[in-house]
């Protein structure tokens, strides 16, 4: 329960920090995103600040986008996106947890995902629909 109360302390802080966003992020990017301590089994950050990289799949505006956790870990199912990151790590869009997420959440770019991995992860997500 400890990790809840963490969280919450932290969002709060995050909520109040900044009503302007200084951060634009891209379609096809990957952030470090404050994501928190979850329920279940949705995707948890982890750290001091609940985070873990999330792709960009649709920017709605400067304040609020779709995005998708991205994990180390690989696995064989429909709703795992694999892939190797430009840096030549092993990385998986875990389609099933698509989130809308407020761009406060973002604390930093990591890289652009090619354009070919880009666009079979939205096909894939639009067969989900």
């Amino acid at each position: 329960m400890n990790d809840f109360d963490t969280w919450n302390k932290l969002k709060k802080k995050i909520e109040i920090d900044t009503n302007e966003p200084n951060r634009f992020p891209k379609e096809g990017e990957v952030w470090m995103s404050s994501l928190g301590k979850n329920i279940g089994f949705e995707q948890n950050g982890s750290g001091d600040n609940f985070s873990r990289p999330v792709l960009i799949i649709k920017k709605f505006n400067n304040h609020m986008f779709w995005s998708v956790p991205l994990s180390s870990k690989q696995k064989n199912f429909d709703f795992y996106f694999n892939y190797v990151d430009p840096n030549g790590q092993k990385a998986s869009a875990i389609l099933a947890q698509i989130k809308l997420i407020s761009v406060k959440r973002i604390e930093r770019k990591m890289y652009d995902i090619q354009n070919k991995f880009f666009e079979e992860i939205k096909q894939k997500l639009k067969s989900f629909l």
